[in-house]
């Protein structure tokens, strides 16, 4: 008799335990739902806080101008400026890569002048270094300001 009730035991167990474990697949509105749908979610950066090109250019803007950084700083491109445009906010520019890519602190990374250009408004070009560890985007450092004062 106890032998027979030890395998119902481990049944229940099991049982338990996939039930128990059942609920981790399960997505509860916790906080997203709450959320009113006109404020914008941040999922991650493209680009450093700290270390911007540009405060006036829009997350559509630096979407584009992002995939046009991250073309210009192919190590295929040589010396290559690659332009980008959001026609929705008259925001443009372009990146051109300045050296061939280097390693710093174990990641990739190479330096490049950008110019950006909003509602015709050309702004000052900027220098930078963009890196980046294995896949992960670039992250921008280094920016300075090219524009000669005087």
């Amino acid at each position: 008799m106890i032998r027979s009730s030890i395998p119902k035991a481990r049944h229940l167990v099991l049982v338990f335990s996939l039930l128990s474990l059942g609920g981790c697949a399960n997505s509860l509105p916790f906080f997203s739902e709450r959320l009113p749908d006109d404020i914008p979610i941040t999922t991650g950066s493209l680009f450093s806080p700290s270390a911007t090109l540009s405060n006036e250019l829009t997350g559509a803007d630096w979407q584009k101008a992002f995939d046009a950084l991250a073309a210009a700083l192919r190590p295929d491109n040589i010396d290559g400026s690659v332009q980008w445009e959001n026609r929705v906010t008259a925001a443009k520019g372009n990146f051109r890569p300045l050296s061939a890519a280097f390693v710093r602190d174990g990641d990739l990374c190479r330096a490049f002048v950008s110019q950006i250009s909003i509602e015709n408004k050309v702004r000052p070009m900027m220098q930078a270094i963009a890196c980046r560890s294995g896949a992960s985007d670039w992250q921008i450092s280094d920016v300075k300001s090219l524009n000669r004062q005087g």
